[in-house]
């Protein structure tokens, strides 16, 4: 039985169809949830609403890991590729003590002002990403055959961790 290998352009295209079909998904369900809330805002009030947003971001970031997995093993035999893999992963990192800092600023987590108050939406829903990235990064660490890429993703988990015990020393220390 003779298998036929799959180019590089299909294989190219599935992914970027993946990430497109994932950024579909999104926009459809943040523009539902923010329709509901507009027609009743008594109901989006308090912890409930809040739990909601966070399975609603759980959910997406998990849609994310589905692309970006199949990304890791198409690139997988290829070290110049996946260090590339590895660089955006270590930004998107970096992105969280970014995010951290700014969310201590007392104009960002509490403003009024909607591009400021964006801002620290965008923040805190990064904030909440936390466990999904700490898998998608541990995933694609495991799938890593060489040491650079993978020393890579191991200091974008570590800059999380510290990260998030950044965050657990700021509220708790005050």
């Amino acid at each position: 039985m003779h298998q036929v290998a799959i180019p590089w352009r299909v294989k190219v295209g599935v992914i970027v169809a993946g990430y497109a079909g994932v950024a579909l998904v999104a926009a459809a369900l943040i523009i539902r949830r923010y329709l509901a809330e507009q027609l009743d805002p008594s109901t989006f009030n308090g912890g409930m609403a809040a739990g909601g947003d966070w399975f609603l971001e759980l959910f997406l970031v998990g849609l994310l890991l589905v692309p970006t997995f199949l990304l890791a093993l198409i690139i997988r035999n290829s070290e110049t590729a996946y260090t590339k893999l590895a660089k955006v992963l270590l930004g998107f990192a970096l992105a969280l003590p970014v995010c951290v800092g700014l969310m201590a600023i007392p104009a960002v987590g509490q403003s009024k002002n909607s591009v400021v108050s964006l801002i620290g939406y965008v923040c805190l829903y990064r904030v909440f990403a936390f466990p999904m990235t700490v898998v998608g990064f541990a995933g694609c660490c495991v799938l890593a055959k060489f040491r650079r890429p993978r020393r890579l993703i191991l200091y974008s988990v570590g800059i999380e961790i510290m990260s998030v015990v950044l965050i657990f020393a700021i509220t708790t220390l005050r």
